[in-house]
């Protein structure tokens, strides 16, 4: 390795510790981030992240853009900077979104390993399906196995994340399957306004006159998984202060006394990942006490949860997984003395420590 270049694979280190790293010494350079065929480019200026671009995004788009690229390498080299101001967070919040967001994709990747993957309906033609929200309804409607997760992403002008996660929902439920080829026809799209040809990068580069560069003929490429950053403590809140867990196995959710203010959409993201982490370990807990047979309850009785929390139901779907496992134990006939080991074990999940 040559002096002033940094290299390494984010599998062995996450990308936002090396950047974190490389920005305390207060030097100017580039990250060179590669994920197969995928390239990106961030720039840091005396330490601090300045600008980021892929062949489709630029800005914080772009470096949440890299977010998802689970495994890649990495290499930093030490040079002068010519690049525009693109980015004007500080690192501190670059940093932490950058974070929050492998968090979240090392979740949804259980299920969803990429968005070059194509999600076709389970349904029946004339099924009807219940406990949805109109969101998730949207998307079933148009999971033919004709668009992959990015495309549909285009299609519907939302953030790829927020698809995939809405993916996950249906995959979870059983609505979804994913497939490697793209089948069946292309689905009817009711939009306010006409729909853009999904079209590669380069060509609409062609098409404004722009001069494509080798990297921007490269089209977007399968995400795999990531060896994740060490998970944040649970009871952390967003601002890093500590957070109450819910109470639940007979203690009910605890009411607050005065209305706090609505989170933002990086808290509410934030307390989603540690509610279906939460989850996690209500189901590692319980599998711990119960006999084998009744693992596979547990993880139905998980999957259940974890939709519940992506619609939106929050505590409320914790509470019910840790009342569900105990209720199923009773219902499976569990000895009375395993029920309670049970009980105990998950109320000490949400006694505070």
């Amino acid at each position: 390795m040559s002096q002033g270049v940094i290299q390494g694979s984010m599998r062995e280190a996450p990308l936002p510790d090396i950047i974190q790293l490389v920005s305390q010494t207060g030097k100017t350079g580039c990250f060179h981030v590669h994920q197969d065929a995928s390239k990106a480019r961030i720039y840091l200026k005396e330490g601090r992240v300045i600008h980021a671009a892929t062949p489709s995004a630029e800005g914080f788009d772009a470096l949440m853009e890299v977010a998802l690229w689970l495994e890649g390498s990495y290499h930093f080299e030490e040079v002068p900077v010519e690049a525009p101001v693109t980015i004007s967070k500080s690192n501190a919040v670059v940093l932490m979104e950058l974070g929050r967001r492998m968090d979240e994709w090392r979740v949804i990747s259980q299920k969803v390993p990429s968005v070059d993957l194509y999600p076709a309906s389970t349904l029946l033609p004339g099924e009807a399906v219940r406990g949805v929200n109109p969101r998730e309804a949207r998307l079933l409607a148009l999971a033919t196995g004709y668009y992959s997760v990015a495309e549909l992403a285009l299609l519907l002008r939302k953030p790829v994340i927020d698809v995939a996660k809405d993916v996950y929902g249906l995959v979870l439920a059983g609505h979804v399957v994913l497939k490697g080829l793209r089948s069946g026809r292309a689905p009817k799209v009711e939009a306010e306004e006409p729909l853009r040809e999904l079209v590669p990068v380069s060509v609409l580069l062609a098409r404004a006159g722009a001069q494509a560069t080798p990297e921007s003929r490269e089209e977007e490429t399968a995400i795999v998984r990531l060896q994740p950053p060490p998970p944040r403590p649970l009871s952390a809140g967003a601002d890093g202060r500590e957070e109450p867990l819910p109470e639940t196995v007979g203690g009910g959710i605890a009411q607050e006394a005065t209305p706090r203010p609505a989170p933002s959409a990086m808290e509410d993201s934030q307390r989603m990942v540690k509610l279906m982490n939460f989850t996690q370990r209500i189901a590692q807990a319980a599998k711990q006490v119960l006999p084998e047979p009744q693992h596979e309850l547990v993880n139905r009785l998980q999957a259940k949860a974890t939709q519940e929390i992506i619609s939106g139901e929050g505590p409320d779907a914790v509470k019910g997984l840790a009342l569900a496992i105990s209720r199923g134990a009773v219902e499976a006939g569990c000895d009375g003395n395993l029920v309670r080991a049970l009980n105990t074990q998950l109320k000490a999940l949400f006694t505070p420590r």
